[in-house]
């Protein structure tokens, strides 16, 4: 969801006021129950963002630990062709785009989304985070709408040059594996041969005896100590790349233009007017609705 969205979750409210005054019809304590019920869960879910936030040091591309983190720089394009914006050609690393008919046709039909999940760079003093925004809530800077013909288009958009502020999980892929990391994969690599019997005997039973003696099974340590060898060398090839994403624990992954300091303001702010909001509608509850 849309951080930009996340302010219409306090439209409820008045909507349930309205509906309290006009309709006599339904249970006096409905409502008002429904309005804390509401304000509590959002309480808890923007609080839940705001500690989060809040409570995460920002860092540097090359300080940056592996696991759940925030970085904060500029927004910069991956080379290859430029990104634009489906409809109003503007160039920018991510874009959330939407068709919908103005409601004045005979034949009604469907809305059109669009939304970017190419990966862009985040730019510090240190160095650059690859950021892949598959799954995250995204402020955007910039948004504009407009009427073409029987459709309203409408577009948000983070430009090249932008602010850009991320919380998330951060792995590092590429450069040279450790010690650690090469006893793993060889590890893996061996439990994966066992796990094909066969084949494991058809490349290393030399004497077809059925069986691997312990020269035979040294042969196949050797063979994968030199295919995890060729594997790792391959690796450090690569340069070192961070890639901040989606953490899949389910804590916020967070876009936004905003730093650091103002997305917790934001987030807190959200939480509180929602914990308020609640407060009133349990107190119009024990009133008696």
């Amino acid at each position: 969801m849309l951080l930009q969205q996340r302010y219409a979750s306090l439209l409820p409210y008045p909507l349930l006021a309205l509906l309290a005054w006009q309709l006599d019809t339904l249970p006096p304590r409905l409502l008002p129950a429904a309005g804390a019920l509401f304000g509590v869960t959002l309480w808890l879910h923007f609080y839940r963002h705001y500690r989060h936030v809040a409570d995460t040091p920002t860092t540097t591309s090359r300080a940056a630990a592996q696991g759940y983190c925030e970085c904060f720089g500029e927004a910069a394009a991956l080379d290859g062709p430029p990104l634009v914006t489906p409809f109003g050609g503007m160039r920018c690393v991510w874009y959330q785009a939407e068709r919908r008919p103005n409601g004045r046709q005979q034949q009604p039909r469907h809305s059109e989304r669009l939304c970017s999940d190419d990966s862009f760079r985040l730019l510090d003093r240190r160095g650059e985070v690859i950021v892949q925004p598959e799954g995250a809530s995204v402020e955007a800077r910039h948004q504009h709408s407009w009427h073409d013909g029987d459709d309203v288009l409408s577009e948000r958009w983070i430009a090249i040059g932008d602010p850009l502020y991320a919380l998330g999980e951060l792995r590092s892929l590429g450069g040279q594996p450790d010690r650690q990391a090469f006893r793993d994969d060889l590890q893996l690599t061996l439990n994966e041969w066992k796990r094909d019997p066969a084949g494991l005997l058809r490349r290393f039973d030399r004497d077809g005896d059925g069986t691997l003696s312990s020269e035979e099974w040294e042969h196949a340590r050797q063979a994968a100590h030199a295919e995890v060898g060729r594997n790792h060398r391959a690796l450090a090839a690569i340069p070192l790349g961070h890639h901040l994403q989606r953490p899949a624990d389910r804590r916020p992954f967070i876009i936004s233009w905003r730093s650091p300091q103002d997305t917790a303001r934001t987030l807190r702010r959200l939480a509180w007017s929602h914990a308020a909001c609640a407060l009133l509608a349990a107190l119009w509850l024990a009133r008696g609705g």
